[in-house]
């Protein structure tokens, strides 16, 4: 049995409408096979935002239009009280604009109210748990490299770090070249994901470069 489990939190004001989502996502998810599903449900961002600070969250499925905070205010406030939560917008149809901006803004993918099924909604929750994670790890590699630079005199870099670098960027470009096959040529997530992969491919080269050097 797998023992991963993944917290989702679902914050949308149409009770109805979440409590349906909720119950189709439940019973597509969780048919003993991979990781189980935790969904949760809140109507306000206040809800939300309190609800994160007892329970665990690894993805938010987020209506950008709230009784209490609307447009990208609603994703922002979520950003700066849960920075390493993964973030999917709902929208609505006539909101391609908002849709773009929140991508730009740092939400890892975004999904049309009406049109989407708990297909869908499972295969976006699996991208945007692989892309925030690949963000992470890319960010603690570059942290750990600016750390390790010798300017200088460079000492040598014993070879496990070098080989656990070279494995972790191994899985970051695995990662995104699976994200990018699932996403189709018109889908706007596509250049982002597209941006990841160059800067993966940079940090590659600026590693084996510092390595190089410190031999």
């Amino acid at each position: 049995m797998n023992s991963e489990v993944i917290h989702v939190l679902l914050v949308e004001d149409n009770i109805d409408y979440s409590a349906l989502l909720r119950r189709r996502l439940m019973g597509r998810l969780n048919q003993g096979h991979g990781p189980t599903f935790v969904v949760a449900q809140a109507g306000l961002l206040q809800e939300a935002l309190a609800y994160a600070t007892l329970q665990p969250i690894d993805v938010i499925v987020l209506d950008l239009h709230l009784p209490d905070a609307t447009g990208l205010e609603t994703l922002t406030r979520v950003q700066q009280a849960i920075p390493g939560v993964a973030t999917i917008v709902l929208t609505e149809r006539d909101d391609q604009l908002l849709a773009d901006q929140a991508l730009q803004l740092g939400a890892h993918d975004y999904l049309v109210k009406g049109n989407f099924n708990a297909e869908i909604l499972m295969r976006a929750i699996r991208y945007a748990l692989d892309r925030k994670q690949s963000e992470q790890a890319l960010s603690e590699a570059t942290k750990q490299l600016s750390q390790r630079k010798q300017p200088r005199r460079p000492a040598a870099m014993p070879d496990d770090l070098v080989n656990d670098f070279d494995s972790l960027l191994a899985k970051l470009a695995a990662q995104n070249s699976l994200a990018l096959s699932e996403l189709g040529d018109d889908n706007p997530a596509r250049v982002h994901v597209e941006k990841l992969d160059q800067t993966i491919h940079l940090v590659s080269d600026l590693t084996r470069r510092l390595f190089a050097k410190s031999k």
